[in-house]
């Protein structure tokens, strides 16, 4: 039972003189969004004066009466449109030139093939002859009245023509062999022809048709362009980064990996990939009104708790709350530059295959890179190399994978940021194994040595070092966040020696940076002190 087509379907009416023609419409342009395509499919064929209903194999629109935008050549006129289902048609004679070409391709692979076996069967049909006739011969006795002649005369003959039909069958044998090896091969040549051509997405016996009413003015070629969106295929960035440290610029070679599950092969497509996103959020959120109740409390309590355990756990509460000082930035998807997209025409026609992905070359970008070594010994027992540059290209830098190296020898692979021109930026250029970093927590001269006490005071002492494994002198920013604090009852005192070079780094409270020079075989370290004096009988909750 045939499904029921849509309603636009329903309601064309071809003229009664028009002829139908058959026609494909392969996906002649994409323009690519991170998330989804706009595809233009064009069918061009040769059509007298007249008019003309044409059928192009079309799968998307499901009978729902999503039908495609249609272009037409100059000289052409549109009349409606409809969607037809499981239409019988010879596929054949809608193939294109490639398509064709693997198709005969493919025949001639399949023909190739049947030659093989009835060679094959022919020489099977010697062996099995000869191996009856050695069957035969093995049964051969000699009558019960012959002479002694007669009987060695006969055994004379089994003898010989059975050693004339063993050798027979091994040369039979030994010519099956290769045959068996080359049908083989011949079957392996034909599966390579038939996924060439379903690499092609020709259309089958029956296929669902987009039906086009046109009126043509004069005879000759007509192209039919059809616009549709694609929500499966994207692309995006992959970079191979490399900061040589001597020349200090950091090169960037692009790569843009193209992925397209459309169905459909996608053959000599011109490519353009573009960072609009069509999918996302196109209108402000509706804004609804707030208003606050309050309500009679469900359950009452049984039973007040003591007054300090009360305090202790609302001061428990506290400094947990304490340490969120404030809520952590929400990051959003999505691509802004300047309120525009950019857009990158691929320069050569592109092929790739449903269900395959095309890594492009785009083109290579070199930025100059100030490298330096930046350490968090609280943390970490290495340093990094870090590079801080300018995005100086005039053009955003997208997000995506990068492999980095550093000095030609890869180190890792990260995700990129968003980097706008004109923005500053760091990037991390992996572990610098020969700077080594230790901190060491002495006990504290008073109080408990957990982190949440109830002493009224506490002292901490730290010490960080530096090692310079290295035959070279080496520069480095190590950074180590102090002790503050946002209550007007707990007071702390930090004395850093030596005291840092910069304070609040990045605007993040207490972070601190100590520019470190250290020669070959050096050992610098820096000791802290943190001193914390709060009221009798609350908590104190912080991790040193």
């Amino acid at each position: 039972m045939r499904a029921t087509v849509s309603l636009i379907a329903l309601l064309v009416a071809a003229p009664a003189a028009a002829d139908t023609v058959f026609a494909q419409a392969p996906v002649a342009a994409a323009t690519l969004y991170p998330d989804g395509a706009t595809l233009t499919l064009r069918a061009e064929i040769d059509l007298p004066a007249g008019s003309h209903v044409v059928m192009v194999p079309y799968a998307r629109a499901g009978g729902s009466g999503s039908l495609p935008r249609i272009a037409v050549s100059d000289g052409v006129t549109v009349g409606a449109l409809g969607f037809r289902r499981d239409v019988v048609a010879d596929p054949r004679d809608i193939y294109s030139e490639a398509q064709e070409e693997a198709a005969q391709a493919r025949d001639a692979a399949e023909d190739r093939l049947l030659a093989k076996q009835d060679e094959l069967d022919t020489a099977r049909v010697l062996l099995t002859a000869l191996q009856a006739k050695a069957d035969y011969l093995a049964g051969i006795t000699p009558p019960e009245d012959a002479t002694a002649d007669q009987i060695l005369a006969i055994a004379e003959m089994v003898s010989s023509q059975t050693a004339e039909t063993r050798s027979a069958i091994l040369v039979a044998k030994a010519d099956l062999r290769p045959l068996e090896e080359e049908l083989e091969d011949l079957r392996g040549a034909l599966s390579a022809a038939e996924a060439a051509l379903a690499r092609l997405s020709p259309p089958g016996a029956e296929n669902d048709m987009l039906t086009v009413e046109v009126t043509v003015a004069e005879a000759g070629p007509v192209a039919l362009e059809m616009t549709e969106q694609s929500g499966a295929a994207g692309w995006r960035v992959d970079y191979d980064a490399n900061l040589d440290r001597d020349a200090g610029e950091l090169t960037l070679d692009r790569k843009l990996i193209v992925i397209q599950n459309d169905g459909r092969t996608w053959a000599d497509v011109d490519l353009t990939l573009s960072t609009a996103r069509p999918n996302d959020q196109i209108a402000p959120s509706e804004v609804y009104s707030d208003r606050a109740e309050i309500f009679e409390p469900q359950l009452a309590r049984n039973a007040a708790p003591e007054p300090m355990v009360e305090m202790e756990m609302a001061e428990e509460g506290r400094g947990v709350a304490d340490m969120a000082v404030a809520p952590a930035p929400m990051q959003t998807a999505g691509l802004k530059v300047d309120g525009l997209a950019i857009s990158y025409v691929y320069p050569e026609p592109v092929t790739i295959a449903s269900g395959e992905a095309a890594e492009l070359a785009l083109d290579s970008l070199t930025i100059p890179a100030d490298p330096g070594i930046e350490a968090a010994p609280r943390w970490d027992d290495t340093a990094f190399l870090m590079a801080s540059f300018t995005n100086v290209t005039g053009e955003p830098i997208l997000p995506g994978d990068a492999s980095l190296s550093r000095d030609g020898a890869f180190v890792g692979r990260t995700t990129f940021p968003m980097i706008p021109a004109g923005a500053e930026e760091e990037l991390a250029f992996g572990p610098i194994d020969s700077i080594r970093l230790d901190t060491i927590f002495k006990r504290n001269e008073e109080g408990d040595a957990g982190i949440i006490t109830r002493s009224s005071t506490r002292q901490q002492d730290i010490t960080f070092t530096v090692e310079n494994l290295s035959d070279e002198t080496q520069e480095v920013r190590a950074l180590y966040p102090l002790t503050f604090s946002e209550k007007e009852n707990l007071e702390v005192a930090v004395v850093a020696q030596p005291a840092p070079d910069e304070t609040d780094v990045d605007d993040r409270r207490g972070v601190s940076a100590w520019n470190l020079t250290l020669a070959p075989g050096e050992t610098q370290e820096v000791r802290i002190t943190v001193t914390l004096d709060w009221p009798e009988g609350q908590i104190l909750n912080w991790a040193p």
